[in-house]
This record gives structure tokens, C-alpha cells and sequence, in this order.
């Protein structure tokens, strides 16, 4: 399987798919213009979310995603008041409009999210002769072939012909990769993708994600990973031709026309790893006459080319790319004509010197032009070509006005200078002065004739717009090396706004457009951010710790923090006792927060995080939980009671510590009974209050009588074990009747608190070691 191993950082080049008579041509895309944003974690407890209805959830945090598809979707303004100008600080939003927005009912609809859309810069040609229009599986041999199999012939032989035109990659072995490495066109990766060889990426961005094996730590692991997914056949056919012909690694096989040099070339290389490879491939080539491409692609009826780049750089246009043909003599001149690709109507022509291409030389040897067939244009930009379909036409002709006259016309699919693309770097808010910090970039042809840059503040839970402010756009050199866009270098916005504290918990959207009217109306284009919900720097996040919890006989001591943006609004904070045992509240108490600087360094952006921290005692009976699991709840709650509205943090529960200790001072067996004395203290019999002592007969594990018994003064056992509760009257003495068949027997005893009259229920045991009865009971 392939994957595309050259790819770098902070590199673009870009080809869409375009409509033409023989297919389309393909998007290899490199790079990206953003930063990832790293979130600072703490070591948390268990947190969950309680809502008024008593239902409890888990509060989780999803990465916001970016983003996008270019829609002008009107939104109006909203009344502004107070300072709307971001040049003097931080802008606010109108209180009046805020709260209207709180107020109004949430609106249940997807939210309107842009996608990047990237023009395509490279275009092929639509009346090339040397990148032959074929039809049907050519002469091929097709006999004993199933329908679908001679469709998926028919789907691949355009684009094994126009790979060796374009690149020099010998058709049938494309072919033959192709038929082996999808299945003949039914391997999941096709059928969901059109991804004939397993190229991994994206393609004008769009990828399907499968599992695959990767070799990891001496072993295959599977995992999920992300393929190229193309509109048809034909573009993964074209994009595996420029793969080989981009991966120096292959570069001995481009142009060679013998296809058992190519598959053991292919297999030299690296591309395989199965030793049978070019067998299965020289079988396949044999089997069904692949070499017939071959011969349809060494066709010497040449006209034919490619646009490398057409796009926006600056404030120009630059068109770059090669015209071969056989039609040519020394006396011609080379005219670029671009035309609107809608309209057809001519915007521009110019006479271009030659640009030496020695690939199209190594491809084109035999052409009377090839290697002296490059170009390269700059033309002034205007909003003459902003948004449009830019068709180029490259002419070789005697005349010197362009007109055509001798030699060849090249008229190449139309490339759309519609780029919309944009990334929100930050959203977040500034904790300490509850200040929302807004910066990104929007970069777009079509902000050509529009000077008024506006950020627009969007409820997306409400489907309201809270403000819109005009910015300057700031310089952002790091989307121009990416994007080949008319305004890229100068795209950023940074925008400050105070925010009401009506809107937490509500979806906010972030709108960037350029409009030509001072209003933000009139002609725009819109970049719709994807609104940030459940996300570590939003208005949702509930972070927190329990650092100690301490339980001493009548006293619990707990402290730690809960840093939550919704105490914006839930501004009553409790920390509540929970017996997670027997599920039911112990206690509650209202708590004033304190200052908890590490975390505020820890979780900057969460509105109360400086001042998180909790330190409550509780009154409590340690004995009455003895053994339970203690649960230490935060919350923040917008009722005086700790009830309405509230957000809740539930710490892992804590055992009650409990102590159950025991002794038996004696064992008298005399007159056919045995009478036994001791003691056991423990602090669950203060929920266990009925004590008995039980004979059993470990011989035969069976009990033989139990006995209750009422407690006895045990001074000495207070001494030693004052800390449990019913150490002062924790003695016993019980007598029971011995039968002869015990004689020899090991018989125990066990001290039993429970909470049953029988016996049974809760219960707390003491097993004392056993003891052997002698052989004479009297």
C-alpha cells in the first residue's frame, strides 16, 4: 500500500476536480495554517453534572472542530450601545440585547458551519490530443471478464492513458496495480472512496477513514487512519501517476515503455514487499493484452499540456504551466489568453517567453515544442477575476496579435478563484476580567472590492446575533505561505469583547465577513466559525480536585476546588456529605470560596478558577458510617438552598475507616457445656446493636447453637481501644450445652454484631482461633 511520505509542513499546492469531455483532474493538497492549541490539564476527580431534575451525567469536554463552507447567510444587526469600536479595548455587547437573547427560547437547528473552499490551481486540458480521449476498455483483452469487471476496465483507461501523458507512467502498469490492489474495484477502500492504491491523506480535502495494520513496537497494531477519497476512478488514476512521478524513489521508471523493466523496477524500488510482485503483475499485463494502453498512449498526435498554478499571490494573478506540441515552428509566437470560464468573454491576453520544462522534455522528446512549452504569467488582480471561473487558453500561432493563425490552440478546464477558508486560532475567555479574546484569519478572493472587515457574535443557541464590529485586518504572513489567496497575507482579526455573564451556557458563534457596505450588509462573503460548545475554553467547563478528606471520631475535614463558568450565574457554592452506600445525604453546607492560585495557572480560562478552593468541617459520627462509602459533592447552585439550576462535582468516594477488634479469655467446658468469656469491640455495632455468640463446629462447618447476649463493662478493653465505640461495654460470657458427638471435634467461636433480632442481616463478626474439645465432656 502507498502513502504519500513526501508530504511537508506549511506547503500548498492544490488541484479540484474540473468538468471536461475525457475526466477530471485531482487535488494534491500540503500543509495547513494553523496552530494546535494545547490545553493545560489537572489532575481531576470523578465530575459529573446534576441538573434541576435530579439527573446526573458525566461532564465531558469535546476539541472544537474546524470548520467550514463558504455561505452568505444574512444575519441583522443588533442594536449596540457602549463601546463598539474595537480600536479603544475591548468592544461590549449591548446588556439590553444580551439579556433579550438569554431570554429567548433555544432554537433546536444544526448551526450554519463554514468548510474551507479551495479554488483549484491546476487544470488539464480539455481538446489535448496527446492526452488521447479514449472510450471502453480499448483493446484490451476482455474475454471471460464479468460486466462489472469490463465496467471497471472502462472506469480506469482514460486515466492509465492520461498518467503516462502527464507523467510518464506506463499504463499498463497502472492498470495492472490497479486491478490487483482494489480487487478489481471492490475493495472497501474503492467502493467508499474511489481509492484504487491505498494513497493515504486527503484529496481536495476530502478522506475516508479506515482501519489499517502499522507496524508499532515489534508488532502490526491496527488503528484508524485517514485515506484519499476521490470523486471517481479516474482521479485516483491520475493521482497515482503523480505520486510516482513526485516520490524521487520511483523516478527510474517514468517513461520507460517496456513493462517487465517497469514492474521490476517498481518492485526495486520499494512500493512492495511481496517478492511475487512483479510476476503477479507481469501475469496480469499478459493475461489481458495491458499492453494495447501502452500503444494508445505512445500516439505521436501531440497537443497536449498542464496548468501548475493558477491563483492569487499579492495583488496579482500568477498562471503558471506547459503547452507540447507537434504543431509549431519557429516563427510562432506563444499567447496566455484567459477567459471568464462562464461567459467565455476574454478578460486578458498577453505574449509569454518560454519557460524550459525538462520534465516535459524527458515525457515530450519527439514533440517540435516541449521542453521551451513552459509558462509563466503574472497579470495586475482586480475584482475583475475575484469569484470567478478564470479558462486558460495557451496559443501558438504566426500572428502577432494572438489571433490564430497556424500552429495549435490548448484550451484548459476552467480553475474557480473562490477561495474561502479561515481558522478561528483562539476563543476563549479571560477569566480574570471575564473578557471573551477572539483572534483567527479569513482569507478569501472574494474580499476583492471589499474594504469592511466586520466580526460578527452569533447565539447559535438561540439563532441570534448579539454584535457585529468592524477590525482591522492584521498581517498574517503564515496563511499567505500557505494559501495562494488575494487577501491571504493580510486575513487576521483580533477582537476583544466584554461578555455578559446572561450568556453563559449558551453556543457562541464567531462570523467573519467582508462586505462593501459600512453597515456589514450590502454585497458580502461569510466565514461561519463552528460554535464552540463543550470545550475546555468555552462556557461550559467544570474542572475539580478533592485534596484531603479527613474523618476523626465526630468530625469530617474536607477541602479541595471546583472551578466551573457556570458559577457565573449558580453563584451559591455548597459542599455536600453523601453516603454513597446507603445513597442518601448526610449534610450540606454553604461554603465561601477561596483563592486557589495554582488553579488558576492550571485552567486560566475558566471564569472562577483564582477562586475555586473549599476547607469546610463537618459535625459526624464516624461509628454511624462505619464501613460506608462517604462521597464529598461540590456545588455551584443559582437557589439559596443549593437546589434549582446547579452544577456538581462528585468526588470518588472514601471509606469510612472502622475498627473491629476481639479476644476471647476463656473456654471452660465441665459438666457436658462448655462456658466462654471474652470481648469484641467494634464500631459498626452502633448500627448493629444486637450482639450474639455463636458455637460452630469447624469439623464439620456447621453451627450448633447461637446464643444473644447482653454486653458486659469492659474497662480494660476502653483502655486499649478508646477510639472505638463500644470498646467501655464490649464483654461477653455465654454457656451452651455439648453433646457427646462432638467429643474431638475443633470447635470456634464467633462474636456477632448484627441488625437483626435473629442474627442475621448486617452483620460484623469475630472468629476466634479454634479449639479442640477434649475427650471428656464432664
Amino acid at each position: 500500500m502507498a502513502s504519500d511520505s513526501n508530504l511537508k509542513n506549511n506547503q500548498f499546492r492544490v488541484v479540484l476536480p474540473v468538468i471536461f469531455t475525457f475526466g477530471a483532474s485531482l487535488v494534491f493538497f500540503q500543509g495547513n495554517a494553523h496552530a494546535d492549541d494545547t490545553n493545560v490539564t489537572a489532575n481531576t476527580a470523578v465530575t459529573t453534572t446534576q441538573t434541576s431534575d435530579n439527573q446526573q451525567s458525566s461532564n465531558y469536554q469535546n476539541a472544537n472542530v474546524a470548520l467550514m463552507t463558504a455561505q452568505a447567510v444574512q444575519t441583522h444587526a443588533a442594536e449596540q450601545t457602549a463601546n463598539t469600536d474595537p480600536n479603544k479595548g475591548a468592544v461590549d455587547i449591548s446588556a439590553e440585547n444580551a439579556q433579550n437573547v438569554a431570554n429567548a427560547p433555544a432554537v433546536d437547528t444544526q448551526p450554519n458551519v463554514s468548510k474551507n473552499q479551495i479554488s483549484n490551481t491546476q487544470a488539464d486540458p480539455e481538446n489535448g490530443t496527446a492526452s488521447t480521449t479514449v472510450s471502453g476498455a480499448g483493446n484490451i483483452n476482455t474475454n471471460g471478464l464479468s460486466a462489472r469487471n469490463v465496467q471497471f476496465l472502462e472506469s480506469i483507461h482514460q486515466g492509465a492513458v492520461d498518467g503516462w501523458k502527464q507523467f510518464g507512467v506506463l499504463p499498463s502498469l497502472t492498470g495492472a496495480q490497479a486491478i490487483i490492489e482494489s480487487g478489481w474495484g471492490q475493495s472497501a477502500l474503492t467502493t467508499q472512496g474511489h481509492n484504487l492504491f491505498g494513497i493515504k491523506g486527503s484529496y481536495n480535502g476530502q478522506s475516508v477513514t479506515m482501519p489499517t495494520y502499522e507496524y508499532y513496537g515489534g508488532r502490526y497494531v491496527q488503528i484508524n487512519d485517514a485515506f484519499r477519497a476521490y470523486p471517481s476512478n479516474y482521479e485516483s488514476i491520475v493521482d497515482h501517476g503523480r505520486f510516482l512521478k513526485e516520490n524521487s524513489r520511483y523516478s527510474n521508471l517514468i517513461g520507460q515503455k517496456d513493462y517487465q523493466t517497469v514492474t521490476r523496477l517498481i518492485r526495486q524500488d520499494g512500493y512492495a514487499t511481496d517478492p511475487q510482485y512483479t510476476n503477479t503483475l507481469n501475469r496480469v499485463i499478459r493475461q489481458y493484452n495491458l499492453t494495447a494502453w501502452d500503444q494508445e498512449a505512445f500516439n505521436d498526435n501531440i497537443n497536449t499540456g498542464h496548468i501548475d498554478n493558477v491563483s492569487v499571490q499579492g495583488d496579482n494573478l500568477k498562471v503558471e504551466g506547459w503547452h507540447a506540441t507537434n504543431n509549431y515552428d519557429q516563427s510562432m509566437h506563444h499567447f496566455i489568453i484567459l477567459l471568464d470560464g462562464n461567459t467565455k468573454q476574454e478578460l486578458y491576453r498577453q505574449e509569454v517567453p518560454g519557460t524550459y520544462r525538462q520534465d516535459v522534455q524527458n515525457v515530450y522528446p519527439n514533440a517540435k515544442i516541449s521542453g521551451w512549452g513552459g509558462f509563466s504569467l503574472t497579470v495586475p488582480n482586480s475584482a475583475n477575476f475575484a469569484g470567478k471561473a478564470i479558462q486558460v487558453v495557451s496559443r501558438y500561432t504566426k500572428n502577432t496579435n494572438g489571433e490564430p493563425n497556424g500552429g495549435d490552440d490548448l484550451w484548459f478546464n476552467s480553475v474557480n478563484l473562490n477561495t474561502n477558508a479561515g481558522y478561528l486560532d483562539n476563543f476563549n475567555i479571560d477569566a480574570a476580567t471575564n473578557t471573551l479574546n477572539i483572534n483567527g484569519w479569513h482569507a478569501t478572493d472574494q474580499s476583492a472590492g471589499k474594504d469592511h472587515h466586520f466580526i460578527i457574535l452569533y447565539d447559535a443557541t438561540k439563532n441570534r446575533e448579539l454584535g457585529r464590529y468592524e477590525v482591522n485586518s492584521a498581517i498574517r504572513n503564515d496563511v499567505a505561505k500557505v494559501y495562494n489567496v488575494y487577501n491571504a497575507g493580510k486575513s487576521g482579526f483580533n477582537l476583544q469583547v466584554n461578555i455578559s455573564p446572561a450568556l453563559i451556557g449558551d453556543n457562541i458563534q464567531v462570523i467573519s465577513r467582508y462586505s462593501n457596505a459600512a453597515n456589514g450588509e450590502g454585497n458580502y462573503v461569510d466565514y461561519w466559525f463552528a460554535p464552540k460548545r463543550f470545550a475546555p475554553k468555552t462556557f461550559n467547563a467544570n474542572q475539580s480536585y478533592l485534596d484531603k478528606v479527613e474523618i476523626s471520631d465526630n468530625q469530617v475535614h474536607v477541602s479541595g476546588w471546583q472551578a466551573a463558568d457556570a458559577s457565573v450565574k449558580q453563584q451559591n457554592h455548597f459542599v455536600i456529605l453523601y453516603d454513597a452506600t446507603t445513597h442518601r445525604e448526610i449534610a450540606r453546607k454553604q461554603v465561601s470560596n477561596v483563592s486557589r492560585p495554582d488553579v488558576q495557572r492550571a485552567y486560566p480560562n475558566i471564569a472562577n478558577a483564582g477562586k475555586s478552593g473549599f476547607d469546610v468541617t463537618f459535625d459526624f459520627n464516624r461509628a454511624a458510617y462505619a464501613g460506608h462509602q462517604l462521597q464529598v459533592i461540590s456545588r455551584y447552585s443559582d437557589a439559596n438552598n443549593g437546589e434549582g439550576n446547579r452544577t456538581d462535582a462528585w468526588f470518588t468516594p472514601t471509606t469510612v475507616p472502622s475498627n473491629n477488634q476481639g479476644f476471647l479469655d476463656s473456654f471452660v467446658v465441665k459438666n457436658g457445656e462448655v462456658t466462654v468469656t471474652g470481648w469484641q469491640a467494634t464500631d459498626q455495632s452502633y448500627n448493629q446493636k444486637n450482639h450474639f455468640v455463636i458455637l460452630y463446629d469447624a469439623t464439620t462447618h456447621r453451627e450448633i447453637a447461637r446464643q444473644q447476649v447482653t454486653n458486659l463493662d469492659r474497662p480494660d478493653v476502653q483502655k486499649a481501644y478508646p477510639s472505638i465505640y463500644n470498646s467501655a461495654k464490649s464483654g461477653f460470657k455465654a454457656a451452651f450445652k455439648l453433646d457427646s458427638s462432638l467429643i474431638g471435634h475443633e470447635i470456634q467461636v464467633v462474636s456477632r454484631y448484627s441488625d437483626a433480632n435473629n442474627g442475621e442481616g448486617n452483620r460484623t463478626d469475630f472468629w476466634f482461633n479454634a479449639i479442640k474439645l477434649p475427650q471428656n465432656l464432664y
